[in-house]
């Protein structure tokens, strides 16, 4: 083996590394936009479930829906 070809399998060894490195930085990209959208979920869920007890309305299960719609304040513009 040459100089040259030394330089070449590390060239090409670098080059399958960042393209490894490259494809686990996406995939963690993927997972963390999976987890804050479990997080929103689990915020709005937990919005609602406290809203209905402290308010006195049953807990008939509209409280525990998977995806309530959303909540909007009335604004005292009147």
């Amino acid at each position: 083996m040459d100089i040259t070809e030394i330089i070449m399998d590390i060239e090409r060894e670098l080059r399958r590394n960042v393209k490894e490195l490259q494809a686990q930085l996406q995939r963690a990209y993927e997972r963390i936009k999976v987890l804050q959208e479990e997080v929103q979920m689990l915020n709005k869920r937990s919005f609602y479930n406290d809203h209905f007890s402290k308010h006195g309305h049953s807990t008939s299960g509209w409280a525990m829906m998977d995806d309530p719609p959303e909540y909007k304040e009335k604004k005292d513009d009147e």
